[in-house]
């Protein structure tokens, strides 16, 4: 591979003036445009410029106060610009115009579903309540435009709302948007600034932010409250080992290498209520140029072989499971799909990993694919004719391990593909947990004084897994009620 595509590379090809004509809203050294004085007094702190902090930022000052945005790094670099730009939402505009039949019960049973029963009811049903008007919000106030509405499988159905982003990902292209309307309002955001303590009162409410800055150590002072919104901890090792066990932090990064705990090291001083610190969502990445099989791994055709040749997982499993179990089941993390041309849709696989300079490999025979692939030959070559001659008997589910698909096709149409893929982690759900105002809470359920927290950085509301567009959709509304409640503090403190 003669170039390979840096997570670094993609974050400015996102947010810098790209192919498609937007305006270049974060310069190559990450500044902000207009930049306004870092004053040390603001009504709300926002630690993060990812979706919730940004529409935080945003919601905070239509609601009539000042806000500013606190980010480490010299440029938006979280989670956000490596999504594909989903809103999970039921009762929107676009809905009502299409015809799409919904109900805010039936979406809140489906992501409880989802959940195993383990999300908070309350904050799921906070999330069924507002998504809609904050999915209009999105268009209305941010200049989202969504992309026609899907009848996809359940639990997704037509309720995904996916961003267009053009030549970048619909999660780029919210962030472009987002910083847009920063910019608009001349909402601070100051870069290279990186929160490494709450300040507190003798009551333990939070009145601000000690954060590391290129001129060193700066107090920011908050009048109505501080909202986290750093994301998870997927790129924390030490985390990841800790809080779910080696196998998981083997795992390859699918987003951000930069989402590092803070939600975790700044509120556990606090005695913030930590919740489903175990629990993440995986999937299945080629780490050194981020392409993505999900598709491959969720065709329904082909077996998945490790380094050594041979079968090691039900190939009827999600491409979640898949790269969830991948750690466990080979030592370098890293396996083989193999398919043949009965997958129709296989030369667009090979068109992606071409265009995302992934290596992958293609032979007309299945000898000759192992060769190139560098697999034990006689391994791969018993592993097909193994899997071809149980379909051909009717036996599949008597293979170690069994293969149980619904509708296998056998394995015998030329030319053959190997596409490479590692276990990945997408992202942590636990964190601080949070109320219905988006509220950190202690252990004793109890407020903690003007601390807010929104997005990935937030836990309570995923447990397991989650419908897709749900993360955005979540950082959307928590993001705006974290806002509101401050404004709302702030406007009663003025008249007391």
């Amino acid at each position: 591979m003669d170039q390979q595509i840096t997570r670094r590379g993609m974050m400015k090809a996102f947010l810098v003036a790209g192919a498609t004509g937007a305006v270049g809203l974060v310069s190559t050294t990450g500044q902000a445009a207009p930049r306004a004085p870092a004053a040390k007094v603001y009504d709300a702190i926002i630690l993060g410029a990812g979706t919730a902090g940004l529409v935080a930022a945003v919601e905070a000052y239509d609601q009539g106060i000042k806000p500013v945005v606190l980010e480490k790094m010299d440029l938006p670099a979280g989670n956000s610009i490596y999504a594909l730009g989903s809103v999970n939402a039921c009762g929107t505009r676009m809905q009502k115009q299409e015809g799409v039949t919904d109900s805010k019960d039936d979406l809140f049973s489906d992501m409880m579903k989802i959940a195993v029963g383990q999300a908070d009811p309350a904050l799921t049903r906070i999330y069924v309540e507002h998504i809609g008007e904050d999915a209009d919000w999105l268009q209305d106030t941010i200049g989202v435009k969504f992309q026609k509405l899907e009848k996809l499988p359940y639990p997704l159905l037509g309720r995904i709302h996916r961003v267009e982003g053009g030549s970048i990902t619909g999660g780029g292209k919210l962030i472009r948007l987002l910083l847009a309307a920063c910019t608009k309002r001349n909402i601070p955001i100051l870069y290279n600034t990186k929160a490494v303590e709450l300040m507190t009162d003798k009551n333990m409410a939070v009145t601000g932010v000690r954060a590391l800055t290129e001129d060193g150590l700066v107090d920011f002072k908050s009048r109505g409250g501080v909202v986290i919104a750093t994301g998870g901890f997927s790129a924390n090792r030490e985390m990841l080992c800790s809080y779910m066990g080696g196998s998981t932090s083997q795992l390859a990064l699918r987003g951000s290498p930069y989402v590092t705990g803070e939600n975790i090291s700044l509120t556990k001083p606090l005695f913030a209520k930590l919740v489903h610190l175990d629990q993440f969502h995986c999937g299945p990445i080629v780490s050194a140029t981020h392409a993505n099989p999900a598709d491959a791994l969720n065709c329904g055709y082909g077996i998945i072989v490790d380094l050594r040749g041979k079968r090691i997982i039900d190939e009827i499993n999600t491409y979640v499971a898949k790269a969830r179990a991948l750690p466990n089941l080979t030592s370098e993390n890293m396996a083989y799909l193999l398919v043949d041309s009965n997958w129709a849709a296989v030369n667009q696989m090979a068109t992606k990993f071409t265009e995302l300079n992934t290596p992958f490999f293609q032979d007309d025979t299945v000898e000759g694919l192992a060769k190139k692939a560098a697999l034990p030959v006689e391994v791969v070559v018993a592993s097909v004719n193994g899997y071809n001659d149980a379909l051909k008997n009717n036996k599949l589910k008597e293979l170690n391990p069994p293969c149980s698909y619904k509708n296998p096709h056998a394995m015998d149409k030329s030319p053959f593909y190997a596409f490479p893929f590692e276990g990945g982690i997408t992202a942590t759900f636990g964190g601080p947990k949070i109320n219905t105002n988006a509220q950190v809470v202690t252990w004793e359920d109890k407020p903690i004084g003007r601390l807010y927290a929104a997005g990935n950085a937030a836990g309570g509301l995923f447990f397991r897994d989650y419908i897709g567009g749900s993360q955005l959709g979540a950082a959307t509304v928590f993001g705006r009620i974290a806002a509101r409640h401050i404004a709302k503090t702030c406007k009663k403190d003025k008249k007391t």
